[in-house]
């Protein structure tokens, strides 16, 4: 099959392609506002003073589940959760939670790191500051300091949006329903045609890699603009 042809074949598919994307980018944006809160208290968590047994034992819980989520690969997160954690919803009508539990799960960890060097970051004296005015620890926390430090890790943030979207390519390896009926992400649908169709298979692989790479251009310019926004904002 020539490359017309293959490419003629690609845009009737087009449908389904668009369809696969939802349901990853679907995953990776609940995922990553799961994985941001899960990050807020990991990191609230892990620069709390430690003068109570209670702070110091979710310290410590908060470190193994750093340790093991940064420590394994996703996938292999993934399988564990489909196929032990979460095997209640396995086969459930719809179960798109599996995935996107599995992969707030994971990005938890990294945006609890994230967040805690911003918070690291900004100058101890803000937090000396807002305690003189009688606010507590959490008001203080919540109120001047967090918001700062997220300026501060925006682009690592993105960043680790990024690496999340990419990171959704791994569902293909679990089967995905919504209301009874099988679903695919994108590179699942890719694989499904590419199998029904060989001589098409690298033309769809490759689509799917300009699909997630406009994705990612897209968010970088968000990024960009976000910062730059910031950046006018602290200079009026």
């Amino acid at each position: 099959m020539d490359l017309a042809a293959q490419l003629e074949y690609i845009f009737t598919v087009r449908g389904l392609l668009i369809e696969g994307l939802g349901i990853s980018l679907l995953i990776a944006l609940v995922a990553v506002i799961i994985g941001f809160f899960i990050g807020v208290i990991l990191a609230m968590i892990k620069i709390a003073p430690k003068n109570n047994a209670v702070i110091k034992v979710l310290d410590k819980i908060a470190d193994l589940y750093i340790t093991v989520i940064r420590g394994t690969p996703m996938l292999v997160q993934l399988l564990i959760m489909y196929g032990v954690v979460l095997v209640s919803f396995k086969s459930s009508s719809t179960n798109l939670i599996v995935p996107i539990v599995s992969f707030g799960i994971n990005s938890g960890a990294y945006m609890a790191e994230i967040i805690r060097s911003g918070i690291n970051s900004i100058d101890k004296g803000q937090m000396e500051a807002g305690r003189s005015l009688g606010l507590s620890w959490a008001t203080t926390m919540f109120k001047i300091i967090i918001p700062q430090a997220i300026k501060v890790v925006i682009p690592t943030i993105f960043n680790e949006i990024i690496i999340l979207v990419k990171e959704t390519s791994v569902v293909c390896y679990i089967v995905l329903r919504v209301g009874g009926q099988q679903v695919w992400d994108l590179l699942g649908i890719a694989e499904k045609l590419g199998i029904a169709k060989p001589a098409c298979y690298m033309s769809l692989i490759f689509s799917v890699a300009i699909m997630y790479l406009v994705i990612v251009l897209i968010l970088t310019l968000a990024q960009k603009l976000i910062e730059r926004s910031l950046a006018k904002n602290e200079r009026t």
